[in-house]
């Protein structure tokens, strides 16, 4: 009976036991499980619920990625790898190979940066000669900078080589050891200093290729039609949303406007308190915070007041293109990220090494190119599209564009019937252009004429142009000789023709002599040089200068004046005046050269632009003067503002 009841008790022991372990085992899974519940309560975020406006953006650069990957780039890389190959080809194998040239130079850089750091030199020197010695170790054993030019010297280490050389000057050493072997340093670092060179124009010829062609693709020639017409289609998705939402825009632009402005009345109300407080208090220290408090009230004031204007400035136009600026940002958050478009020396080594993986990696940057090209592309069609229709807030614009033109074709008009009776104030410098010619002609010396550096653009080589066939007729008609040294090609054609002209009107074509006008050099001070010794050997009688000048006008006036020619210079190059007026005998000083070519041609179009730009100053001056008065008495009128403002 006791053993059965042992065995009894045994098992219900076991039992309980067994059943404790058990309740433990689940409680200690269930809390483990609550504490995951609340960690990951704690850890996940919410999901946030994209707005319309995300979701519409977040479509449109899906749709713009899957039009970016499915795009095949095999045609453009077969164009350009012959291209770019051509241009590493034209590098590395035209004569001595770089890395083979670089290598030996480097070989003798090791050796004789060793030898010259046993010469005892400064601390900060033996610094630098170490660290270009370490430069040079790794580039030797195949560490290299890059991996297509062994040798090649960034901008660090041009700086620390520049900076070598600067030193070793500062040693002043008169050792001769010293001297071989830093001018050794000087020619192996030239030779790769050359290469680096040419490296980089090499792989800048790549990047702008291979750029050329990826834009044209997208832009000019090649994109297929499904293409432009999804992109098209997508612009169209976000215009309609941006145009749905028209009245949400208007009512934004007139409670800013409305908010601005009760700022600016509050500020200038505090300003209004502060300024009898100031004059009420009798306390210094008081009138001193008050004083400094009404100072920033004021910018207060002045800071409200332009956000005001600017709020009234603000137009539809201003929205759309905010929205268009703010749609992009969310396009291209929800665009995939990508590897930055980079032709780098990974690629020309690969090229030049025949590396199998060339293609693939070739194409993928291809990929990356036309990628942010079309998404480019995508953001001008939804410009168009938002921009689309008759911008009526522009009125102001058409308005004032047609009355410039009615204003230019009545002084046109006018001024072709009238041309010679039309007065132009006398510039003292044209009355000297006679005299001078006529000196010319009483000593037998020539007449140096030049229209300084300017392009056949320029205006200001426009009026020189039309002044120079004036002097080549009194030139002609005193049977005196002139001389034209031309700065650019294109100009001495028009010159040529200019003073073929002027013989001519005077009735004496075959006096014209075509070997006196002539090409110098298209280089500023190598044709100041030029001219200076021109004006130096001939001893001209007349020296005249009108045109665009930069420094090279005081070397070319000085000429004149050591060669005691009368000198007439004319400029709008405000800089230049100076020198012109100290050397020469007389100026004409900005707009005086745009009115001696209307004074001196008498040319109706030329005629009239002189007038016209009198009546546009007129018109405006009288404009400022009205705003200005209307300010004045109440600084909130400023429609005329609102109406000359361009939108």
């Amino acid at each position: 009976m006791k053993r059965t009841l042992s065995i009894l008790y045994v098992l219900v022991l076991f039992s309980y036991l067994f059943s404790q372990e058990q309740i433990s085992t689940e409680v200690l899974q269930d809390s483990l499980a609550v504490a995951a519940a609340d960690s990951s309560t704690v850890i996940a975020e919410p999901v946030k619920e994209l707005s319309m406006e995300e979701k519409i953006c977040k479509n449109a650069a899906d749709e713009i990625m899957a039009i970016s990957e499915n795009w095949d780039v095999s045609r453009d890389y077969d164009i350009l790898l012959p291209r770019i190959t051509k241009y590493a080809d034209s590098f590395f194998n035209t004569g001595r190979n770089p890395n083979e040239a670089n290598k030996n130079e480097l070989l003798i850089l090791k050796e004789k940066l060793g030898k010259l750091l046993e010469t005892g030199l400064s601390l900060s020197l033996e610094g630098l000669l170490e660290a270009n010695l370490l430069w040079v170790e790794n580039e030797l054993s195949g560490k290299q900078i890059n991996p297509a030019l062994t040798g090649y010297l960034t901008k660090s280490n041009r700086d620390k080589i520049q900076a070598i050389y600067d030193l070793i000057l500062l040693e002043d050493s008169k050792d001769a050891q010293i001297i071989e072997l830093s001018s050794n340093l000087k020619s192996s670092y030239k030779i790769i200093m050359r290469y680096t060179i040419g490296f980089d124009e090499m792989l800048d010829k790549v990047y702008k290729e291979v750029s050329r062609v990826s834009e044209k693709r997208v832009y000019f020639l090649y994109v297929e039609d499904d293409v432009q017409d999804k992109l098209e289609s997508i612009s169209a998705v976000l215009g309609d949303y941006i145009r749905n939402n028209k009245d949400k825009y208007n009512a934004e632009i007139k409670e800013n406007i409305e908010t601005t402005y009760q700022a600016k009345k509050k500020a200038e109300e505090e300003v209004e308190s502060l300024s009898i407080r100031v004059g009420d208090t009798e306390d210094e220290v008081e009138k001193k915070t008050l004083h400094d408090s009404l100072l920033v009230a004021e910018e207060k004031v002045d800071q409200y007041y332009d956000k005001w204007l600017v709020a009234k400035s603000n137009t539809l136009d201003n929205v759309y293109m905010g929205e268009i600026t703010r749609f992009l940002g969310i396009l291209n958050r929800f665009r995939q990220s990508e590897d930055i478009y980079d032709i780098n020396s990974e690629l020309i080594a690969k090229l030049v090494n025949n590396d199998p993986d060339l293609e693939n990696y070739f194409k993928n940057i291809l990929q990356i190119k036309f990628s942010q090209d079309l998404a480019s592309a995508s953001k001008k069609y939804f410009r168009f599209d938002v921009d689309k229709g008759f911008r009526w807030y522009r009125l102001n614009v058409l308005i004032f564009t047609w009355m410039f033109f009615v204003l230019f074709f009545y002084v046109f008009l006018s001024v072709r019937k009238n041309k010679d009776s039309i007065y132009i104030r006398r510039i003292p410098g044209l009355d000297a252009i006679d005299d001078a010619v006529g000196r010319a002609t009483e000593m037998g010396k020539p007449v140096i004429y030049d229209s300084g550096l300017g392009s056949f653009i320029e205006p200001q080589t426009i009026a020189s142009m039309l002044i120079l066939r004036a002097v080549a007729k009194k030139v002609a008609e005193f049977k005196a000789e002139i001389i034209y040294p031309a700065y650019d090609p294109i100009v001495l054609q028009i010159a040529e023709e200019m003073i073929s002209s002027g013989f001519l009107d005077a009735g004496y074509p075959e006096d014209h002599k075509k070997d006196n006008c002539f090409f110098m050099v298209q280089d500023q001070f190598a044709y100041a040089a030029g001219l200076s010794g021109l004006i130096a050997r001939k001893k001209p009688a007349t020296a005249l200068h009108f045109g665009s000048y930069a420094a090279e006008s005081l070397l070319i006036a000085e000429a004149g004046f050591a060669a005691g020619a009368i000198q007439v210079a004319g400029t709008v190059e405000s800089a230049q005046l100076p020198f012109f007026i100290t050397a020469c005998d007389h100026t004409l000083i900005g707009e005086e050269l745009y009115a001696a070519a209307a004074y001196l041609s008498r040319d109706a179009q030329i005629l009239s632009n002189l007038k016209l730009s009198d009546y546009g100053k007129l018109i405006f001056g009288g404009l400022f003067l009205l705003s200005t008065l209307l300010l004045t008495i109440n600084s909130e009128w400023t429609f005329i503002r609102d109406i000359l403002s361009t939108h």
